[in-house]
Parts: structure tokens; sequence; C-alpha cells
């Protein structure tokens, strides 16, 4: 997002230079006040972006798939009966 940011500024900066070079000062009547703007979008987007940061972190720690403990919906489903080990003796 920097470079992208960065990016930005500098062509507005261009654009201001060459709109000077042209039109003289009443283009930093606009120029100046739209990069001032820019950057108060930007930085705005870059607050924005910590709180969501945090909770795409936080989401991520909350959920580890290794962690899973065995079993289910659907578990000892496809086994044949008696397979299982931790069954023990059959009741038949």
């Amino acid at each position: 997002m920097v470079r992208f940011a960065v990016a930005i500024i500098a062509m507005e900066i261009a654009a201001l230079a060459v709109g000077y070079l042209a039109f003289d000062a009443a283009a930093l009547l606009v120029g100046a006040p739209i990069i001032m703007a820019t950057l108060l979008v930007l930085l705005v987007l870059r607050a924005a972006e910590i709180p969501r940061r945090r909770l795409a972190a936080q989401r991520a720690s909350r959920w580890d798939p290794d962690a899973a403990l065995p079993g289910g919906l659907m578990s000892g489903f496809f086994e044949a009966p008696g397979a299982r080990a931790d069954r023990g003796t059959s009741t038949r």
C-alpha cells in the first residue's frame, strides 16, 4: 500500500508541476488542496487498516486445523464394525 500511495502522490506532484508551468499560480489553487485531500484519504485508509489486520490475526490464531479433534458427524460411518481399536470388546 505504501508504494501505491507514493506513486499516487508522485503523479499528483508531477501533474501539479506541469500545471504550474502551463497555467502559472492558478494551478496551485486547485492542485494543492487536491494533494492535501489525497494525503488525508491515504491516512484514513491506513488508520482503518490497523483494526482489520488485528482482526485477521485474531481469527487466524483462533482456529488451528492441526489441533482439530478426531470425530465428527460422519465419524465411523465408513468403518467396518469392530475396526476401531478404542472400542474394546464387541457387545454381540
